[in-house]
């Protein structure tokens, strides 16, 4: 039944005290909540079609997640949040734990997905996504699905697992009762309404529990207890900054520490800390200037209003150029050249590299209005930094391992926005919003005294040096091996002092370093395992955990290969075998990657 303008504003006036005091994540859920409590209430018209299957308190709606950096997980923890608040029941999973027999007596589901880098899967989701996709695949007639896919629209095949998935499902007889979203980096804006809608969409088949929890009022007091996370962040203190290279190195990388007292925040070891970076202001002004825009201007993104100088500061990406932002720059500037890179991925890449949005600005000159700049620009995304400290150690202190993204572009030379802010811009006192993103992908043992390896060159080795705290804090005994690969030794040798201490007091059991440019011959990482076959072999005989954090492109794919070769040699088996082995460790979560 409509309301009355009287009877809204009614309405209105008692939720004021309640919306005014909850956090964006708890409206988020409010809403789904309150959604379901509207479908539930309303009336099933006369010629809607009944549900095929019946439907009853036993029926679950199934949210499975595979995540690289934790969204996903986020995402699909929200939405069972708001499925339980209309009173379902729900079974929450990661999709690392799903099974064929699962997958054939799921009737209800829905799949949250995001794309690792450019096309692939996450690291979590390959045996699902290889499963699904192969001939022993169940026919899924009994199947309701909805998919919400997470990407980055600055690699071509955007959001490819997602649209392989939902495709893959209709393929074996599911049926879609949604149409798929693709999100960019800022999905939270597309989660928001797409949420009560994926609720809706299963409404017919779910029917809410006698013991259904009830939305209750709460005061302000109550709100001092509220949990920091990515939507509702914590402004920590830069305490520390202390440099881990030296002249005349080509990298900057330093030891940053955060303080993050009273901030309720509780993270393990192999979680990684979330940045809501803010740009640099002469960047800012530039863009301003390029673009022809008034500053003072007023803009609207998602029903937000501010200054175009405010947006740009705190939630404009402006040191990406993404491909949605190119084809809006293209129509704006009426550039053939843009249209034309658009037509080619591979270029398309390469030229973004070297640019930020003030370069295509620069070479492509227009002006426009503060709000068509402001549509065409592409929400900031956090920058996640591996913690480099256990709370064992300090629990009121985050510590990072943070590289300068510095490069010579082709206007000049051009930071990254994090770590710029980190490095260059931020001072001792200073304020940044930050929050905690769980990893459950990558954990030490839960035995303290099985033996570890560790793979981490550059600023990957940062969780290891949480590891090593972590264990030593635990008077732990497994035997840990550390693999860490720089360019320099005297420039480039991060936490020398500390891994060597580490090593005579026992903490550490083994050290193996690669310097790639100390010498005529390159070396890295993976040369060093090969070198040390037969005693990680052994290592691995005796149950040891692997795992590897830095880059996925060269250095994972590289360090992957060579402990094939090493099982393969080994033991005396051919190379599909040993994968077949390195598999079998990764189901046990014996081989874990943090890589990106």
């Amino acid at each position: 039944m409509a309301l009355s303008p009287a009877q809204q504003q009614a309405v209105q006036r008692q939720l004021a005290p309640l919306v005014d005091t909850l956090e964006p994540g708890q409206l988020l859920w409010a809403s789904g909540y309150l959604a379901g409590l509207a479908a539930a209430a309303l009336p099933v018209p006369a010629n809607a079609a009944a549900p095929s299957v019946e439907a009853g308190a036993e029926a679950v709606l199934t949210i499975w997640y595979g995540t690289e950096t934790g969204n996903s997980r986020s995402v699909a923890e929200r939405l069972a949040e708001a499925a339980r608040g209309r009173g379902w029941q729900v079974e929450l999973a990661a999709l690392d734990s799903v099974t064929p027999r699962h997958i054939a007596r799921v009737a209800h589901l829905v799949l949250v997905i995001s794309t690792h880098g450019d096309g692939d899967p996450p690291e979590a989701a390959r045996a699902f996504h290889g499963f699904i996709h192969s001939e022993r695949a169940p026919r899924l007639e009994q199947l309701r699905f909805a998919v919400f896919a997470l990407g980055d629209s600055s690699y071509p095949d955007f959001c490819q697992t997602g649209r392989q998935l939902d495709q893959r499902l209709a393929e074996l007889g599911a049926g879609r009762l949604l149409k798929r979203v693709d999100c960019d980096v800022d999905f939270e804006d597309q989660e928001a309404p797409w949420q009560p809608r994926c609720l809706d969409a299963f409404a017919p088949w779910l029917k809410p529990r006698s013991d259904a929890p009830h939305l209750q009022l709460v005061d302000n007091q109550s709100q001092s207890t509220l949990v920091h996370d990515r939507l509702n962040p914590f402004p920590a203190e830069l305490l520390e900054r202390s440099p881990l290279t030296v002249a005349p190195s080509s990298k900057q990388v330093a030891h940053v520490v955060l303080s993050v007292a009273d901030s309720g925040l509780v993270w393990q070891p192999g979680d990684s800390l979330g940045l809501w970076p803010a740009n640099d202001p002469r960047l800012v002004e530039q863009v301003i200037e390029l673009s022809g825009a008034d500053g003072d201007a007023r803009i609207e993104r998602n029903g937000k209003q501010s200054s175009l100088a405010e947006w740009l500061s705190d939630q404009a990406e402006l040191t990406q150029v993404v491909r949605p932002f190119l084809a809006a720059w293209a129509s704006l500037s009426e550039a053939d050249e843009l249209v034309a890179l658009l037509e080619d991925s591979q270029a398309l890449a390469a030229w973004s590299r070297q640019r930020q949005v003030i370069d295509v600005l620069s070479e492509y000159p227009a002006r426009v209005s503060a709000q068509a700049l402001a549509d065409a620009l592409r929400k900031v995304a956090p920058r996640l930094y591996s913690i480099a400290s256990s709370a064992l150690v300090a629990d009121d202190e985050i510590a990072l391992t943070v590289k300068l993204e510095s490069t010579d572009g082709c206007h000049g030379r051009r930071v990254g926005v994090a770590s710029g802010q980190l490095l260059e811009r931020a001072r001792p006192g200073q304020r940044l919003p930050i929050y905690i993103q769980p990893n459950d992908g990558f954990r030490l043992p839960a035995d303290p005294d099985r033996p570890i390896i560790m793979i981490g060159p550059g600023t990957g080795v940062a969780p290891f040096r949480a590891f090593i705290e972590h264990r030593r804090a635990q008077g732990a005994t497994g035997n840990s091996w550390l693999f860490f690969g720089e360019r320099h030794r005297r420039t480039d040798f991060l936490y020398q002092l500390e891994w060597q201490r580490w090593l005579r007091e026992g903490a550490l059991s083994r050290l193996s370093v690669a310097f790639s440019r100390d010498q005529e011959q390159r070396i890295y990482v993976q040369h060093r395992l090969l070198e040390e076959a037969e005693a990680i072999y052994g290592w691995l005989k005796e149950g040891a955990h692997i795992y590897i954090c830095g880059n996925g492109s060269g250095m994972a794919a590289d360090v992957h290969q060579a402990l094939v070769r090493i099982i393969a040699d080994q033991a005396g088996i051919d190379r599909e075998q040993a994968e077949q082995r390195l598999a079998e460790l990764k189901e046990q979560r014996r081989y874990q990657k943090d890589v990106y």
